[in-house]
């Protein structure tokens, strides 16, 4: 079922960056900035769900790194944000070792979509199809 869920990510990961960039989302970096923002709100709304206020207390403090580096990324440039996802997928694989809030396959369908969107978002930056900066 984790394997699964990982390969569901990819394919996930890889249609979305492919459709971004299909659609010209990345001329200005507000869409990328928002879906690393948005990829980070599952887990407090998980540890939510699970009624554990320290948990619940931790993942709002994770989420808000995260945030933090989409405005931070918005304004420097998108191998920032294609590095956010990738570091938020390898928080994906650590939290889903030591136990993570919400669905046991979350965590593996999670970095699916984080590293394959965020290697595919280097490889289009480092090709010249998607420039770095506005």
């Amino acid at each position: 079922m984790i394997i699964l869920a990982a390969l569901i990510g990819v394919c996930c990961g890889l249609g979305l960056i492919w459709v971004m960039y299909r659609e010209g989302m990345f001329a200005e970096r507000s869409g990328a900035a928002i879906l690393l923002a948005a990829i980070a709100s599952f887990y407090p709304v998980f540890a939510a769900a699970e009624g554990d206020v320290g948990e619940i207390a931790v993942h709002i403090l994770i989420f808000a790194g995260f945030v933090a580096l989409s405005f931070r990324a918005y304004r420097r440039g998108l191998l920032l944000l294609a590095g956010g996802l990738i570091a938020h997928g390898l928080f994906d694989v650590m939290i889903g070792l030591i136990g993570a809030p919400g669905p046991d396959w979350w965590p593996a369908f999670c970095a699916g979509v984080d590293i394959a969107a965020g290697v595919l978002l280097l490889q289009l930056i480092q090709t010249g199809k998607v420039r770095d900066e506005i």
